[in-house]
């Protein structure tokens, strides 16, 4: 069997209307043998029509080319068939680290600051184009967030070493030796991996606990009163992301004002000032790849 994703339609002997099924397996062709027809293997799957309900069963059958699928009883009437492919994730990885997010950071925030008060509904704290507002100021922070601590690790190994040592997942990934030889910048494109793919920008107490370990920095204020006004909204978030603006009992939130907006913004533009700063330092300490070749040929 072949694993992956799979996606077989097929049109109802019953009712004519299309009916679909999905599936992680399929059959694999036989790949020793002597010729295409014997490397030739068939499996059956039953798929359900959810417009009348009718259950019929479908064949799939797997050449060394490829896959096809068609009715078990009608084996001229054919299916579609398709693997899906995820490889379009691929420019992901060969993508390179933002080189100026505060700059981007500036123009969006002047951008969602302007929109803010243009279309902003001072009236209530319950208007859909707040709510869409402060989805928008969310997205904002989280691409200069993982736009300069991704550039950080991709340019430092150190911030890189310090991130693979904190993190709860990276610190226990294991790898073969060949792998390590064979990839001098495994550990920097590791952790790169896992910030681009699998980590959220907007879990900001997480962010502190990396950012202190890595370069010593605190990204969340020391002011209680806005540490918490960050932090509490992203239950907002989540609430206006995937319930549309209401909580767990239903309520629709009124506390998105554009006076909430405005104060959450300042916070988080004031956020960035700090940490931005905190890497011009960082920086500016680096030593440039000049002086490290310098120094390489006096050795």
């Amino acid at each position: 069997m072949v694993e992956g994703e799979f996606h077989v339609v097929a049109h109802c002997p019953s009712c004519g209307v299309p009916a679909d099924a999905w599936l992680t397996e399929v059959p694999a062709p036989d790949l020793t043998a002597e010729s295409a027809s014997d490397a030739i293997a068939t499996g059956d799957i039953e798929i359900e029509c959810e417009t009348c309900g009718n259950v019929f069963p479908v064949t799939i059958t797997a050449h060394l080319t490829g896959w096809e699928a068609h009715l078990t009883d009608d084996p001229k009437t054919k299916a579609e068939f398709e693997q899906l492919d995820y490889s379009y994730d691929d420019w992901l990885e060969e993508m390179e680290p933002e080189p100026h997010p505060r700059a981007i950071f500036n123009q969006a925030i002047s951008d969602w600051t302007s929109l803010l008060h243009l279309v902003g509904d001072k009236r209530s704290g319950a208007a859909g184009i707040n709510r869409m507002l402060l989805v928008q100021l969310f997205s904002i922070i989280e691409a200069y967030l993982s736009d300069a601590v991704i550039k950080l690790a991709f340019e430092d190994r150190a911030v890189a070493k310090a991130i693979v040592e904190w993190h709860p997942d990276l610190k226990v990934e294991q790898v073969s030796l060949t792998t390590v030889a064979s990839q001098p910048n495994l550990v920097r494109d590791m952790v790169v991996a896992q910030l681009r793919k699998k980590t959220q920008f907007h879990r900001f107490e997480f962010l502190n606990g990396m950012l202190r370990a890595a370069i010593g920095h605190r990204l969340l204020p020391g002011d209680k009163v806005k540490r918490d006004l960050i932090l509490q909204s992203v239950q907002s978030r989540h609430h206006c992301v995937h319930r549309n603006g209401r909580d767990v009992d239903g309520k629709i939130l009124d506390s998105v004002t554009v006076d909430y907006l405005d104060r959450l913004a300042r916070c988080f533009m004031e956020t960035v000032e700090r940490l931005a700063t905190a890497i011009d330092e960082i920086e500016a300490k680096r030593p440039s790849p000049l002086s490290e070749d310098l120094l390489a040929i006096q050795w």
